[in-house]
């Protein structure tokens, strides 16, 4: 048996595959190719067989009714490729999986979305992000009031100028954030902070602490001496990308890599709401979606206390625990909606573009 002919459907995306042997009728699928790095393979859904191959019509009917059954499978099967090509310390291959399919799942929905609801997909990501990581320090804007200043430039009543600066500084900082394209250095680091605390602390904004007079709250751990401050920086930045480097995994060293940080303790103010912009910088990079720390607030300090614990893996696995929580069911509910066809025409998809 073998594949003698190929033409494409209605939608790039997905293609009729013909598969002919002797003594048999030819037999018809739709096919979708499935890529990660230089490892490829195909998935695909029988149609029928026949003489003759389904018209235009009959395979857009048959790709309406199992698009989102194609879909679902092309991401388990990257998810599958790509999870086999990472090395783990402490994730167990079955967790390394789950966090490869909301990996696949997101990159799957943002090839389905249109250019407009990608910016719309992305937009909610970042306010939600933004509203969740300012409230951890105990800002009391609510979402709907995030939300209301990100997009109609509404301000919040009631509510102190510190308050409204520590969500709307991100701005700056997802502008800044979006167009570096380079690795994780300790300037970016430091203007990331500068942004952060713009009009907040501008005395020491953008500059690491130059005391050891402070402390996390609720902590014990002895924080970094300010003198170590920048070689300690430089050594987990150079460890992270070298175990990047060495096939481990990014999520966890992502991970590592932020409880590391915070426990170097490198600014006065402002650690935490930094250090989860270079943790979501470094997932984003990586082609994960954001995790939504402060959903609720102590899911994310108990993971980091586990850390200050030396609980390595537990910490690890409860913050893997927490994006497949946010996301595996959500992305599933999104794809099956993005994959109906549009009724007009005209509109335009990532996968247009480029073969996905």
């Amino acid at each position: 048996m073998g594949t003698c002919n190929q033409e494409n459907v209605t939608r790039k995306r997905y293609r009729l595959e013909v598969s002919c042997s002797r003594n048999r009728k030819p037999q018809y699928y739709l096919a979708k190719n499935v890529k990660y790095k230089d490892k490829q393979t195909k998935v695909k859904i029988y149609i029928g067989s026949g003489n003759s191959p389904p018209s235009i019509d009959e395979l857009e009917e048959f790709r309406e009714k199992n698009a989102f059954k194609l879909e679902m499978m092309a991401a388990i099967k990257r998810a599958q490729l790509s999870s086999a090509s990472y090395k783990s310390k402490y994730l167990s291959r079955s967790m390394v999986h789950i966090i490869e399919e909301v990996r696949a799942l997101h990159r799957t929905l943002k090839n389905l979305l249109t250019i407009n609801e990608l910016k719309i997909y992305e937009k909610n990501l970042e306010i939600s992000y933004v509203h969740g990581t300012v409230s951890i320090e105990g800002n009391t804007l609510s979402l709907k009031e995030t939300r209301d200043l990100f997009i109609n430039k509404i301000y919040p009543k009631d509510k102190s100028l510190r308050v409204i600066n520590e969500a709307q500084n991100f701005k700056q900082v997802i502008n800044y954030r979006n167009n570096f394209k380079a690795k994780i250095t300790l300037n970016f680091i430091k203007n990331l902070h500068a942004r952060i605390m713009n009009n907040i602390d501008d005395e020491s904004a953008g500059a690491f602490r130059r005391t050891d007079l402070i402390g996390i709250e609720g902590c014990e751990i002895r924080l970094c001496p300010s003198i170590e401050i920048e070689s300690e920086l430089k050594n987990i930045i150079y460890h992270y990308y070298t175990r990047l480097d060495e096939g481990y995994h990014p999520f966890e060293e992502a991970i590592l890599f932020h409880h590391d940080f915070e426990m170097i303790h490198p600014f006065s103010d402002g650690n935490g709401r930094v250090g989860r912009e270079v943790l979501n910088f470094m997932l984003m990079r990586e082609g994960y979606p954001k995790l939504l720390l402060g959903y609720p607030r102590e899911d994310y300090i108990q993971a980091l206390e586990l850390g200050d614990e030396e609980k390595y893996a537990e910490m690890v696995i409860s913050f893997s625990g927490l994006i497949a929580k946010q996301y595996r069911n959500l992305l599933e509910k999104w794809i099956a909606e993005a994959v109906q066809p549009h009724k007009r025409t005209g509109q335009l998809r990532l996968a247009d573009f480029a073969e996905v």
